[in-house]
């Protein structure tokens, strides 16, 4: 089975250089996982120039959102300054899936069918989902990313992203945004069908940087949401698609 950077060219991973609980983190995942991959720490929002904060439509986005995209555009940048064939791009809260390594190259191994211009979204656990999700047995399907903790980007894409944004101020978080470039520039997203990675922030592991509403609830308010329409909307649709097919 190929390593992790045999499928990609190099691995990401978009953090703050002041949260040391996430980076021990990220460090400890990786390590067992037996990925090498480097750091995005610039952007952070005590760094942000005026030049940087110009690049946004004005009072849209709040400095940790702009932080975050900075962060996200700074990997494509070095991918593509660096001539990589495709990245694979990380936020600091990830958590990989037993056996990710496999589900990786099974979904690469399709993505490397695909025209030139892709995405792979690798999360989605707890995500709603229509119902032809449930009824495709293929590696991938063809979809809208909802987050952006875990995916894997060509060359191409990170092209048409970067020549958007020389043209483009920026008014979207990262996901949003993904979404927006990506569909003017005819950029396709797919999602992995099986979910490789998680989010820790959503399962109640950290605290969210970004999401007001997850601030709200407790720790074990969000884990225990999150438990539940994992299994409501992934793993019982399941069942039931199966079921209706035999």
């Amino acid at each position: 089975m190929p390593q992790v950077n045999q499928l990609v060219d190099a691995v990401y991973v978009l953090t703050v250089k002041t949260y040391t609980d996430r980076i021990a983190h990220i460090q400890g995942e990786l390590h067992r996982h037996g990925i090498a991959f480097q750091f995005i720490f610039d952007h952070d929002v005590p760094d942000l120039t005026d030049a940087q904060r110009a690049r946004f439509v004005p009072d849209r986005l709040r400095p940790p959102h702009q932080s975050l995209v900075l962060k996200h555009i700074a990997a494509w940048r070095d991918g593509v300054a660096h001539g990589h064939r495709r990245i694979l791009v990380f936020e600091d809260d990830v958590l990989l899936v037993p056996g990710f390594a496999a589900g990786l190259a099974t979904a690469l191994q399709a993505a490397d069918r695909l025209p030139p211009g892709y995405l792979v979204f690798l999360g989605g656990a707890d995500a709603k989902l229509p119902d032809a999700f449930f009824r495709e047995s293929a590696p991938l399907f063809p979809m809208p990313i909802p987050t952006a903790e875990g995916y894997v980007v060509d060359a191409h894409a990170m092209a048409r992203r970067l020549a958007w944004l020389d043209t483009h101020l920026i008014d979207l978080p990262a996901d949003h945004l993904q979404n927006r470039i990506d569909q003017e520039q005819g950029i396709d997203q797919y999602w992995s069908r099986v979910p490789l990675v998680e989010q820790g922030s959503v399962t109640g592991m950290f605290t969210t940087a970004l999401d007001g509403n997850r601030l709200k609830h407790s720790h074990l308010y969000n884990r225990l949401r999150y438990r539940w329409n994992k299994f409501r909307r992934r793993r019982l649709r399941e069942w039931l698609s199966h079921w209706r097919r035999s």
